[in-house]
């Protein structure tokens, strides 16, 4: 699969759901396999320690249905405070789940005409890596959720944004340029926990937020975080 593809295909959609069982947010994430077990990884800020999360599998046409897997015992990890005197949330976490998940690209029209419906890929440690300079960088995911009510309908845009250019890396944070002029957070919003994927086909960060005075995408020290993963199995083997 190119790089485009993988882009387009390997963002997993979260959705927050409400007391009656209503979309209220949305996110994303990928999925990894590390030592015959699978997770789905996203970033802190999207789940914050919230049982109400799920993760979207496909759209059920037998049964008119959204089928999707429920998520409550994400896994957080905290990091010494440069004074070392407090410990700060990072922005990562896990959720682990069954060794045989899956979960599908599913494009729909509003009138309920599936166009593309494709499994989602898995990535491995192998394809891990950290951001260079003069390699283009992207990633997508849905964006601007609306709820019909009238109609039981929750539509979303897909976004895919192509182009980012490694800048830096600042306060455990990788930092990417935009090629043009930041169009504001709606655009994103929802994207974040979106795997950040290179033209060598590496998945170096996952999305945590932008700025726009500095036409700015920022995403997580991802090869670190993922350790955490080798520590969580260890402990897991021993209880």
């Amino acid at each position: 699969m190119d790089w485009q593809d993988l882009i387009k295909y390997s963002s997993v959609q979260l959705r927050k759901l409400d007391d009656n069982n209503i979309p209220c947010s949305i996110g994303s994430g990928c999925l990894f396999d590390i030592k015959k077990h699978r997770f789905l990884l996203t970033v802190f800020h999207v789940v914050e320690k919230s049982a109400s999360w799920c993760v979207q599998i496909k759209f059920n046409d037998e049964v008119q249905q959204l089928e999707v897997l429920s998520l409550n015992q994400f896994k957080f990890i905290g990091n010494f405070s440069q004074n070392k005197k407090s410990i700060q949330d990072v922005e990562f976490s896990f959720h682990q789940l069954q060794s045989d998940f899956k979960c599908f690209f599913h494009h729909r029209t509003q009138e309920g005409k599936t166009i593309e419906l494709r499994e989602r890929p898995v990535f491995t440690a192998n394809d891990i890596g950290e951001p260079i300079e003069k390699t283009n960088y992207g990633f997508s995911g849905d964006i601007q959720p609306t709820i019909i009510p009238d109609l039981t309908i929750f539509e979303t845009k897909f976004h895919i944004y192509h182009g980012l250019k490694y800048d830096r890396f600042e306060n455990d944070m990788y930092y990417f340029k935009m090629p043009e002029k930041h169009p504001g957070h709606k655009w994103f919003e929802g994207c974040s926990g979106a795997p950040i994927i290179g033209e060598d086909g590496k998945i170096v960060s996952l999305v945590c937020g932008g700025c726009i005075e500095k036409n700015e995408i920022y995403g997580n020290n991802l090869s670190k975080c993922v350790r955490t993963l080798d520590f969580f199995l260890e402990k897991l083997k021993l209880s």
